[in-house]
């Protein structure tokens, strides 16, 4: 038919991610620590998954050959090369412009929906705990690997 198949990914800043995923807590009736549990254990499930874990594991078992953070890091690196067309970072524009260019496709208007109209606080402890249990996982380190190949972030630098 002259198809061609478009394969996109568009990820979240590893902080804001998790911090938006928290209001599933009252959801999943659970508690702070059972929510960031699992991000304390190279190994298992949690009850929900930062951007790396999703892109390697999806829904399923997390690091079960307790791989380092970087190799994570570097494995995840390939499945988007390899299986993406489209790889955006919180530009829902750029995602947009992309996929509309590539495919075809007339703009329409899509209605926000996917929104949480409460209210979500946080103390400086548990951001500063969140952020150190994405670094040890490795997502603040694909973050910057997916900036740098896909969105020439910091790419001064080699100048």
């Amino acid at each position: 038919q002259g198809c061609h198949m478009i394969s996109t990914i568009m990820l979240r800043d590893p902080l804001s991610h998790t911090m938006s995923l928290h209001k599933v807590i009252k959801g999943k009736n659970s508690t702070w620590e059972e929510w960031t549990r699992f991000l304390n254990e190279p190994t298992g499930r949690g009850l929900w998954a930062t951007n790396l874990d999703f892109v390697l594991y999806n829904k399923g078992r997390r690091n079960q050959y307790n791989v380092s953070k970087e190799e994570k890091v570097q494995r995840a690196m390939e499945i988007l090369d390899r299986h993406f067309d489209v790889v955006t970072v919180g530009n829902h524009n750029l995602f947009m412009n992309m996929v509309l260019n590539l495919t075809g496709w007339d703009y329409i208007k899509m209605p926000y929906t996917n929104t949480f109209k409460g209210e979500l606080t946080f103390t400086k402890k548990r951001v500063e705990s969140l952020q150190k249990l994405l670094t040890a996982n490795g997502d603040i380190d694909f973050m910057d690997a997916v900036r740098r190949r896909y969105h020439g972030y910091l790419s001064y630098l080699n100048d």
